[in-house]
């Protein structure tokens, strides 16, 4: 590494150090906000800071429209953030981000009161510069449950429980290392003692080298080795730091303290947790409480989310029983959020079985304040706005049991998991295309086209032969076109006319169909992800059909389907799904107020969104008395996992009016619902829209 002589102020030592420790490009008004300058300030010496960072090691990207980035390796970046750091007339210009982090790892570490005067001279900003930060430093505690005091005659001092404050000094020290150092930092501490120091302040440097880290490190090998838990790198460190902090905390007095959940004694993570509280005890003489072996093995349960998997595993299949506990209070929110979502979710064994494993953690870890990070909350309430809020207006089933306001971070979490169940729904079981081959009654003419297309398209699957003189096969019903050796008319499906030998011809123009096809299908996903239908775009006078009674449930089931099949909205197999899904998991799709939800997999027969509404003069009676009586029938078709959302939350908020149901009730004609329909959607909260 080339060593730097040119002399550069402190802005440019400011703004070089900025510039090593992103991990990616930065953008001008990015550094500006970190160093504390303004844009303007930072351009005028941009000149002498690409000069000083020039070297074989480093490569500059300095361009307009894409920022500042240093190209180099983690090591050059380190070796020249040391030579910043060396600099003998080094007066270090803080940015307001840093010094809230010093000012945080005092009062997260100090016993007693700290005076402001005391870190102003230590520290290099000034009293009126750390009064300004305040305000950053109390938003950042108040996110840990800790508040911050201020009194003229004693200084400055936290309050919180001790688990919090842990936690917080966790995610500080974090904060200083950046992402890169913290994932870097349990193989660091395989094979040494201290932590370099380079890209951090002096301050935290220090503190770190009182942790015991590499201790902390070897107990991590041992819970993997003991447990059989191979924990990802990020469970790692945050598991190493903890028990490090926690160590210290003890060595100077500071213990967690209060009953544990009985439940956590019987688990494999409270044994390990007992064994590492006995390497501790033995290497230090501390005694470890009962409540720190719970937090211990709260952790290293959560670290089993992160374990890998190998893929020729089912999804959800390696995770462990979760207890009764989390197994219920997942169950009421699928529940809940199936009814406004899409009710199969409600059948989904991997929804049930990874969201209950989930609550093990959850639960404890809210209940004792312990933060979590969410990278994907962003994107999740940009995209899935609809399936976040579902989620927010159902988390009183876990409130009531935490006892506390469920932070946006775990509703997120608790969403993506739902969000999963919904994409399964519309997941291809087999995405190929399907076919009916039309014929003349010549065996060996269908024979032989048929064989040809297997060979030409592996991809589209040939679901039967339809002679002229016979009645199209049940196959054919839902199928995507007909291939056709002779000419016909008025088919309810695309006719492509070919020789049976399947000429270059030909196969041109069955390519050219499947083309289109892919196309529109892609389309119709990608106009269909913004595209939230109201209830009334959907209930057509056409879907809406009276009957004055129903012989028996599958009738039911058929007659509500059929203006739907009649316009070509679902397929016949949709109609025989939604019959197959109540043999095997009954009437769990009843809505309540008379009303039964009917529906399949998008995936089942589906070819545009729709709903269809069957009213009944005679309410459905149900001789085993699985559900009550039933006089409003619902099907519905979705296409994907969003499209059909505020539709049915439409519907489920509507039936919770008396007054809405008894004016269902009263209407003879599909008209007066509609119109219905008109009034009373006004009424709804904003989530539905």
């Amino acid at each position: 590494m080339v060593l730097h002589n040119t002399e550069i102020n402190t802005r440019q030592q400011n703004i070089i150090r900025e510039l090593l420790k992103a991990s990616d490009r930065i953008t001008l008004s990015e550094l500006a906000e970190k160093t504390g300058l303004s844009s303007r300030v930072v351009r005028y010496n941009m000149d002498v800071v690409c000069a000083w960072l020039r070297c074989p090691d480093v490569y500059i990207i300095n361009k307009p429209g894409y920022g500042i980035e240093v190209v180099a390796s983690q090591q050059a970046k380190d070796e020249l953030l040391n030579q910043i750091n060396g600099l003998d007339d080094c007066d270090i210009i803080l940015s307001r981000v840093q010094r809230i982090r010093i000012i945080l790892l005092y009062l997260l570490i100090y016993l007693e009161p700290v005076a402001a005067k005391e870190i102003s001279e230590v520290e290099e900003f000034s009293r009126s510069t750390l009064f300004k930060d305040i305000r950053g430093v109390e938003d950042w505690l108040a996110r840990y449950n800790i508040r911050l005091n201020r009194q003229s005659a004693r200084g400055m001092w936290i309050e919180g429980s001790e688990e919090s404050r842990r936690f917080a000094l966790s995610r500080v020290i974090r904060e200083e290392l950046g992402d890169a150092r913290w994932y870097r930092l349990p193989q660091y501490f395989q094979d040494k003692d201290r932590y370099p120091g380079a890209g951090i302040s002096g301050r935290f440097s220090r503190f770190m080298d009182r942790l015991e880290l590499q201790f902390s490190r070897t107990l991590i090998r041992y819970i993997e080795e003991n447990i059989g838990l191979s924990m990802s790198v990020v469970s790692q460190a945050e598991m190493m730091l903890y028990l490090a902090v926690t160590i210290h905390a003890l060595s100077v007095g500071r213990a967690v303290s209060g009953d544990i959940e009985s439940e956590m004694y019987e688990s494999q993570e409270y044994d390990a947790a007992e064994a590492i509280a006995y390497q501790v005890e033995k290497k230090y003489g501390l005694a470890i409480p009962e409540k720190e072996k719970e937090i211990m093995a709260a952790l290293i349960l959560s670290s089993k989310l992160d374990s890998t998997r190998s893929t020729g595993e089912q999804e959800g299949s390696e995770l462990p029983l979760a207890s009764k506990k989390s197994q219920k209070i997942a169950q009421e929110l699928i529940n809940v959020c199936s009814m406004r979502l899409h009710p199969m979710i409600k059948i989904d064994d991997i929804l049930l079985n990874e969201l209950s494993n989930h609550l093990d953690y959850a639960i404890f870890r809210l209940k004792h304040h312990i933060p979590i990070r969410n990278a994907n909350l962003d994107i999740l309430l940009e995209k899935y706005p609809q399936v976040f809020r579902v989620v927010e207006n159902s988390v009183f089933i876990l409130e009531k049991e935490v006892k506390r306001k469920i932070p946006r971070e775990e509703i997120g979490y608790i969403a993506m998991y739902l969000l999963s169940a919904l994409e399964r729904l519309r997941t291809e079981e087999d995405s190929r295309l399907t076919a009916i081959i039309a014929n003349d009654g010549v065996r060996s003419k269908s024979s032989l086209l048929k064989s040809r297309l297997e060979f030409e398209f592996p991809n589209l699957k040939v679901a039967g032969v339809l002679n002229t003189f016979s009645t199209m096969p049940v196959e054919g019903r839902s199928a995507d076109v007909i291939i056709s050796t002779i000419p016909m008319e008025d088919s309810y499906l695309p006719v492509i006319e070919v020789n049976p030998f399947l000429e270059i011809e030909d196969i041109k123009k069955i390519q050219r169909w499947i083309a289109e096809k892919s196309q529109a299908q892609r389309q119709r996903k990608l106009g269909s992800f913004h595209e939230f239908r109201s209830l009334v775009d959907l209930v057509r006078l056409p879907n809406i059909i009276f009957m004055e009674k129903a012989g028996g449930w599958q009738e039911l089931v058929r007659a509500a389907s059929a203006p739907l099949l009649k316009s070509g909205c679902i397929q016949e197999r949709y109609v025989q799904a939604m019959i197959n899904v109540i043999e095997n998991y009954g009437f769990y799709m009843y809505m309540g107020s008379g009303v039964l939800l009917l529906h399949a997999k998008p995936t089942d027969g589906v070819t545009e969104l729709c709903i269809s509404m069957l009213k009944l003069d005679a309410p459905f009676h149900f001789d085993d008395g699985r559900i009550p009586d039933v006089d409003i029938v619902i099907v519905l078709g979705a296409t994907d996992d969003n499209s059909h959302l505020t539709a049915l939350f439409q519907l489920n908020e509507l039936i919770q009016f008396s007054e809405f149901m008894q004016g269902m009730r009263s209407t003879r004609e599909p008209a007066d619902i509609v119109r219905i329909l008109w009034k009373w959607l006004p009424n709804l909260p904003e989530t539905a829209s």
